[in-house]
């Protein structure tokens, strides 16, 4: 494997349990306004900016109905989840791959769709902020995944190639964005299939039965992060 010198780490799903915890917003929300909530849709949206979602949610429901009055109850609803829960959740061997880096002279970046305040706020919560070197957010003026800007912005900082990064990724859209970026990716799908789905009154107009295909898309493939350091841990 050629030399790598950067790790990136998107957040929501990747990093923390966030995942998990804004479906539950989804079909909180999704009840209140009756539109039709399931786990395709989530994956189709997640990744994305603020904005993209809330374009792409008149996309898939129509732009006749009043979906920016459901995103703004579903990020409503969010923010009260994670207010009771006072955790974001660390997911399984986030800590052991962050010290992986760190052991071995990687620069760490953490290149998240979500707005700057809350990744600071997020890592700052679970207590690994000192891990990261270089953050980029979704209010950086970056185009939203799976375009690659966001993950060419944290080569930049770096000043490190795409050529020697790893990319860490939960979402089709951020493996794509891994993808057109040049940039070798490493999948670990956020699985939420074990919670409800909500058949509302107002239904998806798009087939997104294809959503979870994403395995020919990435480079490597692991069940958690823990599994990610011990292979790299022996081919680094």
């Amino acid at each position: 494997m050629e030399e790598i010198e950067l790790f990136i780490f998107d957040m929501d799903g990747l990093l923390f349990e966030t995942g998990r915890l804004s479906y539950q917003a989804y079909l909180e929300s999704g009840k209140i306004h009756d539109y039709e909530v399931t786990h395709a849709l989530y994956y189709y949206l997640t990744g994305r900016t603020e904005a993209d979602i809330r374009k792409s949610m008149q996309v898939l429901f129509g732009a006749e109905l009043p979906t920016e009055a459901w995103r703004t109850t579903m990020n409503d609803e969010k923010e009260k989840i994670y207010a009771r829960e006072q955790s974001v959740h660390k997911k399984k061997g986030v800590e052991e791959i962050l010290d992986f880096a760190k052991t071995r002279g990687l620069k760490i970046a953490v290149a998240s769709s979500n707005y700057r305040k809350k990744i600071k706020k997020y890592i700052r919560l679970e207590g690994i902020e000192a891990y990261f070197d270089i953050i980029v957010s979704g209010d950086e003026g970056c185009r939203g995944k799976p375009h690659p800007d966001i993950f060419l912005k944290a080569c930049e900082k770096a000043d490190i190639s795409p050529e020697q990064t790893i990319v860490f990724e939960d979402s089709k859209a951020g493996v794509e964005a891994a993808k057109r970026a040049g940039i070798r990716s490493v999948l670990i799908e956020d699985d939420i299939t074990d919670l409800p789905i909500y058949l509302g009154k107002h239904r998806i107009k798009k087939d997104l039965s294809h959503i979870k295909e994403v395995s020919a898309f990435a480079d490597f493939q692991f069940e958690n992060l823990l599994e990610a350091r011990d292979f790299f841990q022996k081919n680094m």
